[in-house]
């Protein structure tokens, strides 16, 4: 598991990076296919943007874990994506609100959500291992790792997300007020 979850942080750490260090093009790319898809938020309240938010991460890194059954690759892209995603994002938005901004956006929820959804993706990495160990004729506990990510999932993961999107809907916004965004 400790490997799953240095090879989860890294490479999404990696995606960060490169999404920071994309060409500006990339970058005002992801920001307006966000704004595009926040677009209708706007309109359904604080307590639907919770809702969708909690919704949204929950289902991702449920599926995370369970799509880890093939081959673990599943995982690996949503890792990718979410790490090209935010750090466009915070290349895109840090020559226009700065630094104080971006990390009152990014942080009250963040510090929670963003090790849960590493977490997903680490359980996700060791369904897949041991896929890979059955299709090489290994002995493999695939239903065992499955029923472990499973049980994480709804024991840590899922009420830190609730947690977490409350704080992003609720908290995060103030926040954001409070240091002038």
């Amino acid at each position: 598991m400790k490997r799953s979850l240095l090879l989860a942080a890294g490479l999404l750490a990696v995606s960060i990076v490169g999404g920071i260090l994309a060409p500006p093009s990339y970058s005002r790319d992801a920001l307006n296919e966000m704004r595009q898809m926040l677009e209708p938020l706007h309109s359904i309240g604080p307590i639907g943007l919770f809702l969708f938010i909690f919704l949204n991460n929950s289902i991702k890194a449920f599926l995370a874990i369970i799509f880890g059954m093939f081959l673990g690759l599943p995982p690996l892209i949503f890792t990718i994506f979410n790490g090209l995603t935010i750090g466009a994002v915070v290349a895109a938005m840090k020559p226009v609100v700065g630094w104080a901004v971006l990390t009152a956006a990014l942080a009250p929820h963040g510090v929670l959500e963003i090790p849960l959804l590493v977490l997903s993706t680490a359980l996700g990495l060791m369904v897949g291992l041991e896929t890979w160990k059955r299709l090489a004729g290994r002995e493999s506990r695939v239903k065992a790792e499955l029923r472990r990510g499973i049980k994480l999932y709804f024991k840590w993961i899922l009420p830190g997300l609730l947690v977490a999107a409350a704080i992003e809907a609720f908290v995060t916004p103030q926040v954001v007020k409070l240091v002038g965004g």
